[in-house]
């Protein structure tokens, strides 16, 4: 790697990074006069902000957090890089944010839209089953989880082994992620979305 491509790659990952950091979900509570993070489970998430602000505000928390995936995508491939070394840092960005005390969302969202700017089928076969699931379970850590892991296995077959591959990786990320929500489900003390 140039001393001009390493100079890029370390701009974009900090580009991305700050971008991701913007942690919309609390800013349009703000606007509704609520701080997401002293209600329901007080993560700093869409689904939340939906429980907290109704289902219109988890829509456009969630299309804004998908927007940093797909800046991550569309940036790497503007300087001929693969996206798949720039996105782990959409995630870390959304998750770790510098703005609030590198706290943040589950990834979900920014995980998704990664998927749809990357690999368009996958990412549409992965958000329907989201929606079935969620729909059907009520769960969105649940229906999160299974549509990643959908997507990883469909990755694999119509794209290559190393989408796959990476998304299964990002998968596991999730799961641990969600590792309090899984425990929830197990105990019956999960929150069910009612909007849905």
């Amino acid at each position: 790697m140039n001393q001009n491509i390493f100079i890029i790659y370390i701009s974009l990952i900090i580009g991305v990074y700050l971008y991701s950091s913007i942690p919309f979900a609390l800013l349009i509570g703000k606007i509704y006069g609520i701080d997401i993070r002293n209600e329901g489970s007080k993560n700093i998430g869409g689904s939340n902000l939906g429980r907290t602000c109704g289902a219109h505000t988890f829509i456009l928390a969630f299309i804004l957090d998908m927007s940093k995936g797909i800046f991550a995508v569309l940036l790497a491939n503007y300087f001929n890089l693969n996206p798949l070394f720039i996105f782990p840092f959409a995630i870390i960005g959304h998750t770790f944010s510098c703005f609030i005390h590198f706290k943040g969302g589950k990834g979900v969202a920014t995980a998704f839209g990664f998927a749809l700017a990357y690999s368009f089928i996958p990412a549409i076969i992965a958000i329907i089953s989201f929606l079935i699931f969620l729909y059907t379970w009520k769960y969105v850590s649940l229906a999160s989880i299974l549509a990643i892991f959908i997507f990883s296995i469909v990755g694999f077959i119509t794209h290559n082994y190393i989408l796959g591959f990476f998304v299964l990786l990002m998968n596991i990320l999730v799961i641990y992620l969600h590792r309090n929500n899984i425990k929830n489900i197990k105990n019956g003390t999960e929150r069910k979305i009612t909007w849905m």
